[in-house]
Formats: structure tokens, sequence, C-alpha cells
């Protein structure tokens, strides 16, 4: 059987969301199908797919998407050894090119202020609930009316809104949580929020004659946090003043951890607190607590006699 016969049945049986579907048929269109479509299932090892791999390095893929186009590949072998295609995967000990960790990038008091007061002025309430709860883009788009207990100043996760629509849970099960607003949090969402029906959307598009529909992330950048981003000014230490980071809005998740650790708010917290289905994507952030080298400073402090240079 060619590879592109059990591919085209593979696929047909998928059960994964429309946004998954549509990013990987990206990377099986570009990466998988013009090198594996026309082998025989049978005729594909393990050196064979790390040659692949090799192949996909030498031609300037990055690493998360050569990791993406593997695991594709390595789950339509599996699926072939289930039905009896092929007797054992060929997938086997590949070694994958490494994803280079990058810190958050993640603004300072003074720059989400600068944001916010450069943002239009009905899109102020929604950046400063994403600095305060660093819900992920499609939770703050998503959120609605009676999710929002104004009472006890909380809100709850519980629909997120994607280039499908809204969908009737977060991102894991984990992602459905309730978060604590803080006073000045509260207070904006009490002005917008007091004539809204309870199923209706928090935040919406404010466009004359478009008023009120679901955001779209795309546009929302485009015209929205870019061409703030893009001119909003900070003063540094020196007193000369800046352009903020060019970062995007998920920066504002990040800048919400950031705050929370650098004041000491434990890791275990924080992860919850925003929903994080690994404590690994929360350590991200370790480096940013108070005590976070206190160990190595007591250690330097503790030396008989500390080096010196001579003048």
């Amino acid at each position: 059987m060619p590879f592109s016969a059990w591919h085209d049945r593979w696929w047909s049986a998928r059960v994964v969301e429309p946004e998954t579907l549509r990013g990987d048929a990206g990377s099986i269109r570009n990466h998988v199908l013009p090198y594996w479509a026309d082998w025989e299932m049978r005729a594909i090892t393990r050196t064979g797919i790390q040659s692949w791999i090799r192949a996909l390095i030498e031609k300037g893929a990055g690493a998360a998407t050569i990791r993406r186009a593997y695991s594709l590949t390595s789950s339509i072998m599996c699926s072939a050894v289930d039905d009896d295609v092929i007797a054992v995967s060929p997938c086997r000990k590949i070694s994958l090119p490494e994803i280079a960790a990058k810190p958050p990038q993640w603004f300072t008091l003074d720059q989400a202020q600068s944001i916010l007061d450069e943002l239009p002025l009905a899109w102020r309430t929604m950046c400063l609930i994403g600095f305060y709860t660093g819900l992920r883009w499609g939770e703050l788009s998503g959120l609605h009316r009676h999710r929002i207990d104004l009472r006890r100043s909380r809100l709850f996760v519980a629909e997120v809104n994607t280039r499908s629509g809204i969908k009737a849970y977060p991102k894991s099960c984990k992602s459905r949580r309730e978060v604590p607003l803080p006073p000045n949090g509260l207070e904006a969402l009490e002005r917008p929020v007091h004539l809204l029906d309870p199923g209706d959307l928090v935040f919406t598009t404010v466009t004359k004659g478009r008023a009120g529909r679901r955001l779209d992330g795309g546009n929302w950048r485009r015209h929205t946090w870019w061409p703030t981003v893009g001119s909003a000014t900070f003063d540094d230490t020196d007193g000369q003043q800046l352009l903020v980071p060019h970062y995007p809005p998920h920066s504002m998740r990040h800048t919400c951890a950031s705050w929370l650790v650098q004041k000491g708010v434990s890791l275990y917290e924080v992860q919850h607190f925003l929903g994080h289905e690994s404590f690994q994507t929360t350590q991200r952030y370790a480096h940013l607590q108070p005590d976070a080298h206190k160990a190595v400073l007591d250690a330097w402090q503790r030396l008989e006699t500390p080096l010196d240079i001579a003048s």
C-alpha cells in the first residue's frame, strides 16, 4: 500500500478540532507527502525516517515545524500498525531538533500603563482584565456576561473564542477555572456589563454597522493592538522616552504571570491561576521569584576573602 493511500484513510477517520485539522493539513501538504507519498508503507524504515528529518533540517525547516511533521507521520504509522498494514512503526528512537526555549516576553508596569493609555477607549477594559487575569485571547474574547460574578469579584473561564466560533470548553480541563478580579478590574467591568443579557459576550466588535459581533483575533491585532504598541511610549530609568516592546497580545498573559511571581506568588498558585496543564510551563517564570538566587548570593557573602582587583 502506498503511503498516500494509507494517509487518505487515516485522515478521513480523524476526530480533532477544525483549527487543528487546518494546521495539520498544511504540515502534511508541505513536509510529509512531498517526501513519502509514493513510498510503499512496508518500505519505510527507521533510518529512512531519520534521513527525512535530516533532509528537513538541511532545507531550513524550523524545529517546531519538523516536530509537528514527525508527530503526524508517527501517528499515521502507528495507526497502520493497529490495522495490521505494517508490523511495526518505523518512528522509533528518532533524533529530533530541539526547540530553543524562549524567555517569556512581558511588559513592565509602566509599559502596560502606556499601552492602556494609548488604546482606543473601547478596548481599555478588555486589556486591563487581560493584564490582571492572564486570560488567553480566546478566553478573554469568549467571556460571557453570566460568567462574571460581580458580588464575589470572580469570573469563570468556561468558553473560548476560536476561528470556528465559541466553544463550550477551553483549551484543557485545567483551563476551566475561577479567576479572582482586582478591585480596579471589577470597577472597570461593572460599567460595560450592566446592560448586557446573561448570554451576551462581554467584548465584541465596535465598528459602526458591525457592532456586537464576535471578535476576530487577526483583525483585532492588525487594527487595534499593533497600532497601539507601535505608538505607545514609556520613560526608562534614565528618563529617556522609548517605544514599548513590540510584543503580541499573548504577552499580557506572560505579564500577569511575571508580576505575580515577582510579588511572591508561588509557581503552584500561578499554574492554577493561569490554567497551565503542565507545571513545566509555569517554571519558565521561576527566575523571577524574589528569592530565585538567594542561596547563591548568601554563599558569596560567606566567602572568607572575596576576590579583589588591585587598582
